[in-house]
């Protein structure tokens, strides 16, 4: 064997080598997004992430380090995966389109993503505790979209001001509740037949409307503020 031949197959191995521990990492990612979707990262096992990924255990602290470092690979996958996706949403130049763009985005993104509302849910409960900074300034960024989308809308008079957390809270709440509830509709259908079943496309155009009756800025014209003596 020449040394020519010895190279080539010496750089064959490792390109083989090379695939599999990124196809054991891309493994490694999904059976932790499973995971992590089930039980949150406080109930989830790096024993069960390594069962359902076929691989050794060994192999999350060789790729990722610990637990905490995996679920962070997760988030940023499931969050950076989102706001790429709602980078043409943000290139709007009308800010009436580019709100309704930023959230049926959003809605399209959690449907394609059902483990990302899951967890989503679960670090709001868990106070963002497990979440690092990196992370939480990717879901900064949306909310600055938001911010600054209502803002322009203000200034060009299409908008009436609005609080831009509640705004969002109302709007992502209402995503995230229809994605992680289906199995909780599921079982009241046989005490509520006539229940309806909303559909993705039912819960975008009911986000649709509320986006414009909340922003319009001609709703509330002439109506008297709240006032303090209001509460006694």
């Amino acid at each position: 064997m020449t040394n020519e031949t010895a190279l080539t197959n010496l750089l064959v191995e490792l390109n083989g080598w090379f695939d599999l521990t990124s196809k054991t990492q891309d493994n490694l990612l999904q059976a932790a997004t499973e995971v992590f979707s089930e039980v949150g990262f406080a109930g989830a096992r790096v024993d069960e992430i390594a069962r359902r990924a076929k691989a050794n255990k060994a192999m999350i602290y060789y790729h990722f380090g610990d637990k905490n470092e995996l679920y962070q690979a997760v988030l940023t996958g499931l969050l950076g995966g989102v706001s790429e996706e709602l980078e043409a949403a943000r290139k709007l130049a009308d800010p009436q389109e580019r709100i309704i763009a930023l959230y049926t985005g959003l809605a399209h993104a959690f449907r394609a993503r059902p483990a990302l509302p899951q967890i989503m849910l679960r670090e709001i409960l868990a106070g963002g505790r497990h979440m690092k900074p990196e992370t939480a300034r990717i879901l900064g960024a949306i909310l600055e979209s938001i911010r600054s989308t209502i803002a322009e809308g203000v200034a060009l008079g299409v908008f009436r001001p609005v609080n831009p957390v509640l705004l969002h809270f109302s709007a992502v709440g209402t995503l995230l509740l229809f994605n992680v509830s289906e199995p909780f509709r599921e079982r009241l259908k046989p005490a509520f037949p006539n229940l309806p079943t909303p559909t993705t496309h039912d819960c975008v155009t009911h986000l649709q409307e509320l986006l414009s009756r909340v922003l319009d800025p001609t709703v509330g014209a002439g109506m008297r503020p709240p006032q303090p003596s209001d509460r006694s």
